[in-house]
């Protein structure tokens, strides 16, 4: 046991400080971290498990400082008030320290293990336990929030009861520059702001990068054409020789007969668009909710037909939403900066029973050439089409750093999409 002093050393003052911002700004983070927008929340979730580390770290050399090095003796005061402060102090050691563990425990027994990078630098491995530990360390993680919230305004009430008895208890643990009673309690006031500072900031940190609502974009007006049904055109038979004159044609049979115009078609409800990819070995098979088609099309005009479509990225999902907070932060999508998807076909092109749709696909601020190959059936005016298209994914930078091993996730992504639409 270390020997007694008048004051606190240095690294113990500059420890207990720093922990003690970083605590409130954990606090007010893990606090609102269920409130933040989808396009920050997965980076808010990163940022607090580096905290949570950095906090594990400074509180076991905090612990140390306190067995280790010469310490102030113990206030003078009743029995049951010294009682409290010891247990105070040592609870605070506890949650320090649990606060990380669980947190680290419910990382590592996630049922998708998504890779830590500390600060985005310092991979966190995965702790060797059992994934029954989940669910207890989630709850624990939970109440230790708590628990740290009335702990921190027992040990603030202590010290300024104590600062108001004026036994400058609150000086041993301030540097030595402001042990004085006038810059002392400046000292206080301006430490107590520092923590409102913390708690607010960690509170707000992420909310100022909401998402912004994605504008409304109509389609383009539909084009003006004849009410004729957007079919392929029977072959018309040619004329047998004969001496007398063929008939002429109804004027119905004219319209059966000739080549259809392009026309507008809109979307129906109900459609699909997904995807399908492996994340070491588990299949994932996700889905956009949200995403629009303007389509101009006829089987008898490709030169002229148009295909072009808009994904609201954000609407991605997974069927976990840690992981759908992953693909919509910066290494995948992005979708802060970029948050549609856009591809339009250049050229429509008959293959065997279906199409060939050659356009350009947007995404994740690249630009990169995609075909998409699909089915139509077409009756009357209702048609359904199905289709697929293969992303590689890496070509447009979507999953960096621990994300680019194609071991880990295939570079194609396998796109599917079915859909039926009216004509206009």
């Amino acid at each position: 046991m270390a020997k007694l002093t008048e004051r606190y050393n240095g690294i113990a003052i500059l420890l207990h400080w720093a922990l003690a911002l970083l605590l409130l700004f954990q606090l007010g983070l893990g606090w609102s971290l269920e409130d933040l927008p989808n396009s920050t929340r997965f980076i808010a979730f990163q940022f607090h498990k580096s905290v949570g580390i950095l906090i594990l770290v400074l509180s076991l050399a905090r612990l140390l400082v306190r067995l280790a090095v010469p310490r102030p003796a113990a206030a003078d005061g009743p029995a049951p008030v010294k009682l409290l402060a010891s247990a105070v102090h040592w609870l605070l050691y506890g949650v320090m320290i649990l606060g990380p563990l669980t947190g680290w425990i419910i990382v590592s027994t996630a049922r998708v293990k998504l890779p830590t990078l500390l600060f985005g630098l310092v991979p966190l491995p995965h702790l060797p336990v059992s994934a029954a530990l989940n669910v207890p360390a989630e709850r624990i993680h939970g109440l230790i929030g708590l628990l740290l919230a009335g702990l921190f305004v027992l040990h603030v009430a202590g010290a300024l009861r104590h600062h108001l008895l004026r036994d400058d208890l609150i000086a041993r643990m301030m540097p030595a520059a402001v042990g004085r009673r006038p810059a002392l309690s400046i000292a206080v006031v301006v430490a107590l702001a520092a923590c409102v500072a913390a708690f607010l900031t960690g509170s707000w940190r992420y909310r100022g990068h909401a998402e912004a609502p994605l504008p409304s974009q109509p389609l383009p007006s539909p084009v003006s054409t004849p009410d004729v049904p957007l079919a392929p055109a029977a072959p018309t038979p040619a004329p047998e020789a004969s001496a007398s004159p063929a008939p002429s044609p109804s004027p119905s049979a004219s319209a059966t007969s000739a080549a259809v115009p392009v026309r507008s078609w809109k979307l129906a409800p109900g459609g699909s668009l997904g995807f399908h990819t492996v994340y070491s070995g588990e299949p994932i098979n996700g889905r956009f909710t949200r995403w629009t088609a303007d389509i101009q099309f006829s089987p008898d005009d490709l030169a002229h037909s148009k295909i072009a479509v808009d994904v609201d990225l954000a609407s991605v999902s997974s069927g976990d939403s840690e992981r759908d907070d992953t693909l919509k932060g910066d290494d995948f999508f992005g979708i802060g900066a970029h948050p549609k998807a856009h591809f339009a076909a250049t050229r429509i092109r008959k293959q065997g029973n279906g199409y060939v749709a050659d356009g350009t696909l947007d995404l994740a601020g690249a630009s990169k050439p995609v075909p998409v190959s699909f089915t139509l059936k077409i009756d009357g005016n209702h048609a359904q089409a199905s289709g697929t298209a293969t992303v590689k994914r890496l070509s447009f930078g979507v999953g960096k750093g621990q994300w680019s091993d194609a071991s880990t996730i295939p570079d194609g992504i396998a796109v599917s999409f079915r859909f039926a639409a009216d004509a206009k």
